[in-house]
């Protein structure tokens, strides 16, 4: 094996690499929950880096499909439902996950947002098993995975790094190029009720550590505060 991938792979068993899928989500179960993100061909990242799509491997991924919030395993709260159907196909990486629909989680707001259309972005965690780069002291191998995508010779020069294979080990919710908007319209048009925002407050003000309000008219303005925090934190992040 490349000593830089071994050395890689050792270091990405603890945290995966990271890379967004150009995807669009469309919802298959309302009722249930079920969205279907499919993946875009083989493009090079920001990273200017490939990930082949005949490359997944879903070995550990198939014994739990985790589907989690922008990749963060720190509590059961960041799950948002599971993975439950992955393939390769024409080129694309196609995943179908369903959505805990629990009210007043972080998952029902999820899977609204994708709902109505706000929020679309997916990113795969993997860790990698084969790779080339422009950095391999025998370039055979590189140039050939170049020639075998076909791409132009100005995207040719820009890649640094092919990924021939890669372990899945989860797929996230993440939020990249939302409309600043989004919220706002959202709300507005009734997509998320008062209630839901309720719900979502009230969850928010459970998962934080608060200090006792000083008197009853400081305690009744608590659920107001939070609420409009709760959306200056999304709106911020949209």
């Amino acid at each position: 094996m490349n000593p830089d991938l071994a050395l890689l792979r050792s270091a990405t068993i603890a945290a995966p690499l990271r890379r967004a899928l150009s995807v669009v989500p469309r919802v298959l179960d309302d009722k249930a929950g079920t969205v279907e993100f499919v993946a875009s061909d083989a493009t090079l990242d920001c990273h200017a880096e490939i990930v082949v799509a005949s490359g997944w491997r879903f070995t550990h991924f198939a014994k739990n499909a985790p589907f989690v919030d922008s990749h963060d395993y720190s509590s059961i709260t960041k799950l948002l439902g599971q993975v439950t159907d992955w393939r390769v196909e024409k080129g694309r990486l196609i995943e179908t996950v369903r959505y805990s629909r629990e009210p007043g989680t972080l998952a029902e707001w999820a899977y609204k947002m994708v709902r109505d259309g706000f929020l679309k972005a997916v990113s795969v965690g993997f860790v990698p098993v084969r790779m080339v780069s422009k950095w391999d002291q025998v370039q055979g191998d590189f140039l050939a995975a170049l020639g075998n995508l076909q791409l132009d010779p100005a995207t040719a020069a820009s890649v640094r790094a092919v990924y021939l294979e890669q372990e899945q080990i989860e797929l996230s919710q993440c939020v990249i190029g939302a409309n600043p908007n989004a919220l706002a319209k959202a709300y507005k048009g009734g997509t998320l009720s008062e209630e839901d925002l309720d719900q979502f407050s009230a969850l928010k003000a459970r998962l934080e550590t608060r200090l006792p309000a000083p008197d009853s008219a400081a305690a009744g303005a608590t659920p107001l505060r939070t609420k409009l925090a709760l959306l200056a934190a999304i709106q911020a992040q949209l």
